[in-house]
């Protein structure tokens, strides 16, 4: 399926409020990506991606386009240790914050050269990571098609202090699982998620196995977003052909 159905197909069937944004890791600056726009002063990748899911346009970043330094731990770009943990400090405590540090999933240091962002409806290639901006019942139906397509039980909400964005899509890519997060201070603000969105980060293979799960149900017409006079979740829920009403 191309990057236009699978788009159409999400925003239709789950009513998503954004454009999903297809993330590419490249190893060299070169290739299929270096025509994108690229921003003209250095921004966070909460606000690229903002303006991806948003304005539509595909963005190519590179360390010297980035501003945010946690940001830039987490993808493997330099970075200063010393501003990394001053931001830390101010949600964690001293020997939290060091832990945090140590401990956070992170891209291999030096090996990425840029990273590509690009709405999923224009995608030609899989990219490595598919970042969803979501309300809690579309990430819920996403999830559990997800549980479903893997034979699985659970998934944990992941929540740092920070780092909710690009915290998310390096996670979901470093252990190839998906990551659901809520917004830190950095994506209410750059990221306009003002209204409480919540942030779904789903590494290819297993966004892949949640698409075949929900195609499946969009095939029987199962999956409870698709529209008319129906209520939501009334493919789950057994009361809800109870709530009907007449004329007064």
């Amino acid at each position: 399926m191309s990057g236009a159905n699978l788009s159409e197909t999400l925003l239709r069937t789950l009513r998503l409020y954004h454009e999903p944004v297809a993330v590419y890791l490249l190893e060299k600056e070169e290739g299929p990506f270096k025509d994108l726009a690229r921003p003209k002063n250095r921004l966070s990748i909460c606000q690229i991606v903002a303006h991806v899911r948003e304005v539509g346009q595909g963005v190519l970043l590179t360390p010297q386009g980035l501003h945010c330094q946690t940001a830039a731990f987490v993808c493997g770009f330099p970075y200063k240790e010393e501003r990394v943990l001053k931001t830390l400090y101010k949600f964690l405590s001293q020997k939290a914050a060091e832990k945090l540090y140590a401990e956070r999933a992170r891209l291999e240091p030096g090996r990425y050269q840029a990273l590509a962002f690009v709405p999923l409806e224009r995608v030609e290639a899989p990219p490595e990571v598919v970042l969803l901006v979501v309300d809690a019942l579309q990430a819920a139906h996403l999830l559990d098609f997800y549980l479903l397509g893997a034979g699985l039980t659970e998934l944990s909400l992941s929540h740092y202090p920070n780092a909710a964005v690009c915290g998310s899509m390096v996670k979901a890519f470093v252990e190839q699982s998906p990551v659901l997060s809520l917004p830190c201070p950095g994506a209410f603000s750059s990221g306009k998620m003002d209204r409480g969105e919540l942030i779904l980060a789903f590494p290819w293979q297993a966004f892949e196995t949640a698409l075949k799960v929900l195609q499946e149900k969009v095939q029987k017409g199962r999956v409870s977003f698709l529209g008319g006079p129906r209520l939501v979740g009334e493919d789950l829920c057994r009361n809800c052909p109870l709530i009907s009403f007449g004329s007064g």
